[in-house]
């Protein structure tokens, strides 16, 4: 019926540091989405909890979140489906999206918000986790818990063409 199963399966080193996130990235011309998961704004995994489950309509221009500083934005933590143009990605264990105008190198390389460049594509992130965003910079570190550093990982997701 044309779905296809993406599955990632491996074991990670748990001395060595956790990792900001686990999954796939990958560009389409589409902009505006849909998802099942936590919103309507940004939701991470250590800070959802004035979220929402529920189904949301947004966009990659909406999702961004202007920080002074250029960096992660815009996830919805324990998504269950998305759907982007024509395509819908499930996963019953839930997942962490981001639809964003800019890519990661371009959030890494920049040091204002007022020097990014969008892409001429939208840029699309399906994890299994992304470590939670934490207060590190005027607060305590990271808790455990909330770290991408899982030993053993098991995710599987589909992608089915409505």
């Amino acid at each position: 019926d044309g779905t296809v199963e993406v599955a990632l399966k491996g074991k990670f080193d748990q001395a060595k540091p956790y990792l900001p996130r686990l999954g796939f990235e990958f560009k389409v011309a589409e902009k505006d989405f849909t998802y099942f998961g936590y919103g309507p704004s940004e939701a991470y995994i250590d800070m959802h909890h004035g979220s929402k489950m529920g189904m949301y309509d947004s966009n990659a221009e909406a999702e961004y979140v202007s920080y002074i500083m250029p960096q992660e934005h815009g996830s919805h933590f324990n998504t269950k489906l998305l759907k982007l143009g024509e395509y819908i990605f499930e996963a019953a264990q839930g997942f962490s999206c981001n639809v964003s105008e800019y890519s990661i190198q371009e959030l890494t390389r920049k040091n204002h918000y007022f020097e990014l460049q969008k892409d001429e594509f939208t840029n699309v992130r399906i994890d299994y986790k992304v470590s939670g965003i934490g207060s590190n910079s005027c607060g305590p570190e990271l808790l455990e818990k909330y770290r991408m550093n899982d030993g053993d990982v098991e995710f599987t997701f589909t992608i089915k063409k409505v």
